[in-house]
């Protein structure tokens, strides 16, 4: 009954959203929501002074070459046109000039596309975790349930490395990962793992607060139970450009997890279990230095810092109750007794959970092609970071416990 309800459902949607266009009045938006340049670590949408002018700034590594440079998503106002096809640019030396004309064809708006050179950034933008906007799809739409918003790490219009998988949490009703104590006084984010007990038909009744930088996009064929390729790592592009070499990073948690581990049937995970799976809850906090541009077939991993754990740290009764930790950077290959201790540390991970895929642009949508992981030579420079906090280290294989916590600010990198 409940599978039949849910295709009404969809199939109301998908009718719903058949109603003609020319039933509403024209538009005469005419902005650019979304310009992304492959490889940015900068990005800023200013709406001009003049009615008729719009600025985007993006900022690119110093080693970059300005005459071949990609677009890696373009999004305007709904039913707005571009009088260039943005994907077949290539030389951004000097500045690109852009018709943006809206849905009723008289209304324009000419913006600027400037990218410049930036240097290395030494800390990730935002990751005070003290300032949030609201949270936006990869099209450019404001993402929330009901009346209720989602909200990532950063300011409007500026880029930000951090997200979270606010998009798929509007198909259980509630987001997994939010500023506290709220939005307008935000100290930390708050990552929390809970039962959608619905989810369990698809395999996914557990979803875990995942707070990562990257980018979240959303493709329903890539819902367990839904799609055709159920596979949702497909729908997380991880990592954000980065070219220093910290020792270690200093971040202060809490931490506590939930007292019965679940599997994504909604059904508990107990004490030798027959598949081997962890009968208690573990947060995931990891960083990962990588250089992407040795060997274009592979990610080579020139140092990681980790941390895995099933103890509860720090005070939830008390918001001064933040643990501070320091994880040390290993670089190159972990020796034997560190991966004896911290199996998930390996390549692939304990389980073949790591798994990362290179999202390359194909118009309005991204071919997506899985990248094997290997470890980079010595000496090997840095042009990329994935960072991944979890309230459930397998939450992405719906295993955890519900009302497991993680909560985390003030990261820092120490050089």
């Amino acid at each position: 009954m409940k599978k039949i309800i849910f295709s009404l459902i969809i199939i109301s949607t998908m009718l719903f959203s058949c109603v003609d266009e020319t039933y509403y009045q024209e538009s005469n938006e005419c902005n650019i929501v979304v310009f992304d340049i492959l490889g940015q670590v900068s990005n800023k949408i200013i709406e001009g002074k003049v009615v008729d002018t719009g600025l985007v700034e993006v900022g690119v590594p110093n080693n970059f070459n300005l005459n071949d440079l990609n677009v890696h998503s373009f999004r305007l106002s709904a039913l707005a046109k571009s009088d260039k096809d943005v994907f077949k640019i290539k030389d951004f030396s000097k500045d690109v000039y852009l018709k943006i004309t809206a849905e009723d064809n008289q209304t324009f708006k000419i913006w600027k596309i400037r990218v410049i050179h930036s240097e290395a950034l030494f800390q990730l933008p935002f990751s005070s975790m003290k300032e949030w906007t609201i949270a936006k799809d990869d099209k450019g739409n404001e993402i929330k349930i009901g009346s209720t918003y989602a909200y990532f790490p950063g300011r409007e219009n500026i880029f930000s490395p951090w997200q979270h998988s606010a998009k798929a949490n509007t198909m259980v009703g509630f987001f997994s990962v939010n500023p506290k104590p709220d939005v307008q006084n935000a100290d930390y984010a708050s990552l929390q793992t809970k039962l959608y007990p619905t989810g369990a038909m698809m395999h996914s009744a557990i979803v875990a607060g995942g707070l990562y930088t990257g980018r979240f996009i959303f493709n329903s064929i890539h819902l367990p139970g839904i799609g055709s390729d159920p596979n949702p790592r497909k729908m997380v592009d991880l990592g954000t450009p980065f070219q220093n070499k910290p020792q270690s990073v200093r971040l202060k948690i809490r931490y506590k997890p939930g007292l019965i581990m679940k599997d994504g049937d909604n059904k508990e995970i107990l004490p030798n279990d027959a598949l081997n799976r962890p009968s208690k809850d573990s947060c995931e906090i990891y960083f990962m230095l990588q250089n992407r541009s040795l060997d274009p077939t592979k990610y080579n991993r020139v140092a990681t810092a980790w941390l895995r754990t099933s103890e509860t740290i720090g005070d939830f009764n008390s918001e001064d109750g933040f643990v501070e930790i320091n994880l040390p950077f290993i670089y190159g290959q972990p020796d034997a007794q560190t991966l004896l201790e911290k199996p998930y540390m390996k390549i692939g991970g304990v389980r073949g959970e790591l798994i990362y895929y290179k999202f390359i642009p194909n118009g309005t949508t991204y071919d997506k092609i899985e990248m094997p992981e290997v470890y980079a030579p010595i000496g090997s420079e840095v042009d990329n970071i994935i960072v991944v906090f979890s309230s459930s280290a397998y939450g992405d294989m719906f295993w955890g416990a519900p009302d497991s916590r993680l909560d985390v600010k003030d990261i820092e990198f120490i050089y």
